[in-house]
């Protein structure tokens, strides 16, 4: 007669599901209001997983439906704006779609009305911080607290489930790894990749390039040089924090043109022309017959 362990019950429960989020981008609740720190990032986005592919530099992403915004920061709200929702589905469209960006652990899609069994709770900062202290553990849970507005995390494998309900204040967060996952902690590649992603220090939200405003040590805007007519393929005093950034052009002098220039992939397309010079690949050069002209 096969025995078959707690472990091996939630493994196929959630196998036979077939339900699961994705590890990284693990939902981690729904909140009135933004962090500290926050910075959107331009632009229309249509759900909370393509807001958290944009705050690949940043430890969480905010995603609001109502507005179709996206927010990234490094740091977690306080407790008390924690509410009611799940992920993509906050019970208010104004409410914050909250992710954790980086992480191996995948989160099983739903909350628990009560504590699951096994497990031992203690206070921390937030989900962030729970997954990543219980990075060699098969499993993490952690709730906001009801009676004290605390977060509160636990590593290990539950050894039972309450009855699942809608996540929020006083609910039961549940993300799980694998044995081998658990085994390593984070994979040698996820290792590298955090340690290289920590040692640049991400002033800006991913697509945008910290660019120094003019000679001001420490001065930036954070710009979009794929299109900023201004600052089109790079910035114009350098980037912040690197020294052999591409320099970038302002499209704005080209030499010629009539007003109509754009700034498209990086490069400076111009549109139209003054007279004595003509379009050639998007550039105003010279016409034959001006030159000729100025001969005599």
């Amino acid at each position: 007669m096969m025995t078959i362990t707690i472990d091996t019950l939630v493994l196929l429960l959630i196998t036979c599901l077939g339900v699961v989020v994705k590890a990284d981008n693990a939902f981690a609740g729904c909140f009135s209001i933004l962090p500290s720190a926050t910075t959107q990032v331009t632009g229309t986005f249509t759900s909370a997983t393509a807001c958290d592919q944009a705050c690949q530099s940043n430890k969480h992403s905010f995603y609001q439906k109502s507005s179709q915004s996206c927010y990234c920061t490094d740091k977690y709200p306080s407790e008390g704006y924690f509410q009611y929702g799940t992920a993509d589905t906050c019970s208010d469209p104004t409410y914050y779609d909250a992710r954790i960006t980086h992480t191996s652990f995948t989160w099983s899609p739903s909350c628990y009305s009560t504590a699951p069994g096994g497990v031992t709770f203690s206070t921390l900062t937030g989900p962030d911080t729970c997954l990543k202290n219980c990075g060699t553990s098969l499993g993490a849970v952690f709730y906001v607290s009801s009676a004290n507005g605390n977060y509160q995390c636990g590593c290990g494998q539950p050894t039972s489930f309450g009855s699942t309900t809608q996540c929020g204040p006083g609910t039961y967060f549940y993300y799980y790894h694998t044995a081998a996952q658990a085994s390593q902690g984070l994979s040698r590649k996820r290792r590298l990749e955090e340690a290289r992603r920590r040692a640049v220090p991400a002033y800006c939200p991913r697509g945008l390039t910290a660019c120094q405003v003019g000679e001001t040590n420490g001065a930036y805007e954070c710009i979009d040089t794929t299109s900023e007519l201004e600052a089109c393929g790079g910035c114009l005093y350098g980037a912040l924090g690197s020294s052999n950034a591409t320099v970038g052009q302002d499209c704005t002098t080209m030499p010629a043109v009539m007003g109509g220039v754009t700034c498209e992939n990086g490069q400076c397309v111009a549109y139209k022309c003054k007279s004595g010079f003509e379009l050639v690949n998007q550039r105003c050069v010279e016409s034959k017959s001006h030159k000729s002209k100025k001969r005599w």
